[in-house]
């Protein structure tokens, strides 16, 4: 191999053909490029999905960008080197993933886009774009594209699955109700649960019902309440949700004969009952009340000790204890159990924590990275001309 600086005796096929030696290190300027044909590279010539490095030993290699072992990504499939100084963490920031999920920080590919952000399918890199910063579910950017919101903020329908996020106990879901009567917590945001009679709660709005029909929620009314409901609905402290949709999805993703048959909280029967009461900020949990353990929280709030915190705020553990960031309201605990600042994804003015997590920034203009990359060499194009033009007016 050209430019090998080291390499494992050969040994022999089994038909007594000598093997090619197998290089183990390149000579001192190039970076050893493992694979089906190996090769020792240039710097510059380690691209396309992987960068140059050195191993645990020392050695110069040309590694993948999903080499963890070398300072990758797992299931990066395309990547640069970081600055020397912002080197933390993994050595590279990963522009696009093989099979999941680019973060917004472009440090990670991840199953799932984190709360605040949508994948955005529109170039190659797979990213997980920001919602507009009211949303913590989306379509896409725009303000009327939320399909979920943040706890103490309810989803107020343009169409069928989008809206805008309001401050609960607003608009029109306080229309028709009592004064007292937004009290009832469905997934950390509060509904009405008693309308002025002749009106019932269905999906946290009073509906007006005749005592004598049913709506189309299947809603039977009495007192401001619901006393039943119909298909794909779920009786929840006398409003009808339902169940394949926000909120009522985030407490019952299952009825029959109008009653809840699976709650989110306990992901079990309530055999007729109410769904548990988990702590604030947590969706999932299990234990009796005062002694429940968390599994999952509701966006804009991390896991730590089977508990929920929001991502402004720590965790109070004496060791290893995790600060939450100002502002942020997407986040997840800190990578390998250690302590510090939560990872940030989004902010309240739509930016996210970046590599400190205390500034950052983020496309909010709608366009995709592989649009802006174009405008930006195009900016480069049009300025060198410009720059040759004017020189070559001053020489005449």
């Amino acid at each position: 191999m050209t430019r090998c600086g080291r390499c494992e005796k050969p040994g022999e096929a089994q038909d007594g053909t000598p093997k090619a030696a197998t290089c183990t290190e390149c000579q001192e300027d190039k970076y050893l490029k493992t694979g089906d044909t190996p090769s020792c590279v240039s710097a510059e010539e380690c691209k396309d999905g992987f960068f140059p490095t050195a191993d645990a030993q020392g050695k110069k290699v040309c590694a993948k960008c999903s080499d963890t072992a070398n300072g990758g990504i797992e299931d990066c499939a395309k990547c640069s080197l970081k600055a020397t100084s912002a080197r933390a963490g993994p050595m590279v920031t990963c522009s696009g993933c093989e099979t999941k999920r680019l973060s917004p920080l472009n440090d990670a590919c991840l199953e799932e886009c984190p709360a605040g952000t949508y994948p955005d399918n529109r170039d190659s890199t797979g990213i997980c774009a920001s919602c507009h910063n009211t949303c913590a579910s989306c379509s896409t950017n725009a303000e009327t594209s939320c399909t979920a919101c943040y706890p103490g903020y309810v989803l107020s329908r343009s169409s069928d699955d989008t809206g805008t996020c309001i401050k609960e106990c607003t608009g029109d879901f306080m229309a028709h109700c009592k004064a007292d009567g937004c009290s009832l917590n469905v997934g950390g945001s509060k509904y009405c649960d008693q309308c002025e009679d002749g009106y019932a709660p269905v999906d946290g709005v009073c509906t007006k019902v005749a005592s004598t029909t049913r709506d189309a929620s299947g809603c039977k009314a009495s007192g401001g309440k619901c006393t039943e409901c119909g298909a794909n609905y779920a009786l929840l402290s006398g409003g009808c949700y339902n169940t394949n949709k926000v909120p009522g999805n985030s407490v019952c993703t299952l009825s029959v004969g109008g009653k809840c048959t699976m709650c989110v909280t306990s992901g079990a029967d309530p055999k007729g009952q109410a769904c548990p009461t988990c702590p604030d900020g947590c969706l999932k949990c299990t234990g009796n009340v005062g002694s429940q353990t968390c599994s999952v929280c509701l966006s804009g709030y991390y896991l730590s000790t089977n508990k929920c915190f929001r991502c402004t705020v720590g965790d109070g553990a004496s060791a290893n204890a995790i600060t939450g960031v100002e502002n942020c309201i997407s986040c997840a605990p800190p990578t390998g159990g250690n302590g510090g600042p939560v990872t940030c994804y989004v902010k309240t003015d739509g930016t996210s924590g970046g590599d400190d997590n205390t500034g950052g920034s983020t496309n909010k203009s709608g366009l995709s990275t592989g649009a802006i990359a174009g405008i930006s060499v195009a900016v480069i194009v049009i300025v060198g001309f410009l720059c040759w033009w004017f020189i070559g007016r001053r020489k005449t």
